[in-house]
């Protein structure tokens, strides 16, 4: 029994170290918005690619506070490193606090914290949302340049993200360069295709007359677009519908004529991106404070290259 035992010791001190294991906590603003819910399933993918990571997710369900108890528990559970795409990008100063009070690396997905400053632990990696509103309305101008007048309608997402503040943005610097461009009418249909679809019914039934719809997102200009064609105006001819983020939503609706243009934000690589960066800094690897990925333009021309 002794040889036994010391036999079992010494194949125990020549076996490998155990497998050392990297906890990554995820808080998702909303995991029912079609476009993060995309994200996510890309963390995982990626995740699968570093076995040293374990990942675990929490929905923050629209809520500041919520997001903020989420963060608080993954640094009371002691994990490695912290992935947050933020409720209100506005409202992150508590959480980048948290975070480095407690030495815990921080990475902002998707969405640019626009109250904390990014370095001494924290990172973000997403794309240039002033480009995506310019993009966009570029496109769209190109279209409308031999007209007198164009009345231009937004469809704004959530007006806590940084995201519709900027895309916006971008769309309003195009039209700023084209005197025959005016907007006539903006407001919010909060990244849902429902509330995209209430709204432009809303503006239908004043009487608004609407040559250009620039959406902050597919989902809204969708949503727009069903509301447009059930009232028997014709998209392309009476009106041009933008959209941006080119999921597989906005291509196939590019594809059937239900939008002009869209543009496409790469959910892939800002995924992948935030969890190489995760296992990076976990190691204890220096990352850059800030990677961005570019958006492109996807037009009833090159759409299929984008759905491959």
């Amino acid at each position: 029994m002794k040889k036994t035992l010391i036999a079992f010791i010494a194949l125990l001190a020549m076996a490998p170290p155990a497998f050392s294991e990297t906890r990554v906590g995820v808080s998702m603003a909303q995991m029912d918005d079609v476009f993060l819910s995309r994200l996510r399933g890309y963390i995982s993918e990626r995740v699968k690619t570093h076995p040293e990571l374990t990942v675990q997710y929490e929905d923050a369900q629209g809520a500041v506070d919520k997001q903020l108890t989420q963060v608080q528990s993954f640094i009371n559970q002691k994990v490695s490193v912290i992935i947050v795409n933020p409720v209100d990008t506005q409202g992150t100063k508590n959480i980048s606090e948290a975070a480095r009070t407690a030495k815990i690396p921080l990475i902002y997905l998707n969405r640019k914290p626009g109250d904390s400053t990014l370095g001494n632990g924290i990172s973000y990696t997403g794309s240039d949302e002033i480009e995506a509103g310019r993009l966009q309305m570029q496109y769209l101008a190109e279209k409308v340049k031999d007209k007198k007048e164009v009345n231009v309608a937004i469809m704004k997402g959530l007006l806590s993200n940084d995201a519709t503040r900027f895309r916006t943005q971008g769309a309003k610097e195009v039209i700023a360069q084209h005197p025959n461009m005016h907007v006539v009418v903006e407001d919010t249909a909060k990244w849902m295709r429902e509330d995209g679809m209430n709204l432009m019914n809303n503006w239908i039934l004043s009487g608004r007359k609407i040559d250009i719809l620039s959406s902050n997102a597919d989902e809204m200009a969708i949503g727009a677009a069903m509301a447009l064609k059930s009232n028997g105006i014709k998209i392309g001819k009476d009106i041009l519908v933008g959209g941006t983020d080119g999921g597989p939503n906005g291509l196939q609706s590019i594809k059937s004529g239900l939008l002009s243009v869209t543009v496409f934000q790469d959910a892939k690589s800002q995924a992948y991106q935030a969890v190489d960066m995760a296992a990076s800094v976990a190691k204890g690897e220096k990352v850059e404070d800030e990677v961005m990925i570019p958006f492109r333009l996807v037009t009833p021309e090159n759409y299929q290259k984008f759905m491959q």
